[in-house]
């Protein structure tokens, strides 16, 4: 497993979020906490069977399109961060 991010920030349109990563049970775990009064939300990638295909989802499940749109970003910060370090 690759290394934990530290906690970051990230905007979006709802203002600023800001996101620490955990490893629960060999899962990498997304806690985002929002700057408006939203409940924090909890994502991580997951895996349709059979075809692998991978996808942002909460848990616990019922967040689906914040999950998706949020996952996307942090994948970005991510990307991005270690484009900056190579």
């Amino acid at each position: 497993m690759r290394t934990i991010e530290p906690p970051f920030d990230i905007e979006s349109n709802s203002g600023l979020i800001h996101v620490s990563e955990h490893s629960i049970g060999g899962e990498r775990v997304f806690h985002l906490e929002f700057a408006d009064m939203r409940k924090p939300l909890n994502i991580l990638v997951a895996e349709k069977r059979p075809s692998g295909e991978k996808f942002w989802t909460s848990t616990p499940e019922g967040r689906q399109e914040e999950a998706e749109h949020f996952g996307r970003l942090i994948a970005a910060y991510i990307r991005s961060k270690r484009k900056k370090n190579d």
